[in-house]
């Protein structure tokens, strides 16, 4: 046999061990089956208005509000890495952090008298409603320096609440 014809007949002897070896890993079942997956979640949207649970009675809500001074400076520090968290005080007298409410502020608003409000909004759970104390803390970024702490309060009975820290 001449060399062309030993390669085609090697290729052809190749080809054929291939589609072998394929046919036989295709009828060959996992020794294990996969796990079941977790169904699909299915979201259900929901109106962005608070008073729709305020009023039913079935939670409440919690509102940082931080009014900027005028010579606040916007350049170096910007409203979006300002780190918010809650605190409760337990039995004890130690402050502890509030697991869920921490976080940068949501939005920052003009009021009506021209003075820029930074706003921050956590939901209640009904089993928490008029509990306390409580206070609000604002850092420089998360980890960073003390800004501002709040006055001490207690949860909303029913209603929305807001506490106002004057940064420095």
């Amino acid at each position: 046999m001449n060399t062309k014809n030993k390669l085609i007949a090697w290729l052809l002897l190749v080809g054929v061990m291939v589609c072998v070896l394929l046919g036989i890993a295709s009828l060959l079942e996992p020794t294990r089956a996969l796990p079941p997956r977790p169904p699909t979640p299915t979201f259900t949207v929901q109106p962005d208005s608070a008073s729709k649970f305020v009023d039913s009675g079935d939670v409440g809500v919690i509102e940082l509000q931080v009014h900027f001074p005028s010579t606040w400076p916007w350049n170096e520090v910007h409203w979006q890495e300002l780190w918010t968290v809650a605190q409760w005080q337990d039995n004890e007298g130690r402050w502890r952090d509030v697991e869920g409410w921490r976080g940068t502020l949501d939005r920052v608003v003009v009021d009506e008298e021209e003075q820029v409000v930074g706003r921050k909004t956590w939901w209640v759970a009904e089993s928490d409603l008029g509990r306390g104390p409580f206070r609000w803390r604002v850092y420089r970024s998360q980890g960073g320096r003390l800004l501002a702490t709040s006055d001490e309060f207690t949860l909303p009975e029913t209603v929305a609440v807001e506490v106002v820290l004057e940064s420095p």
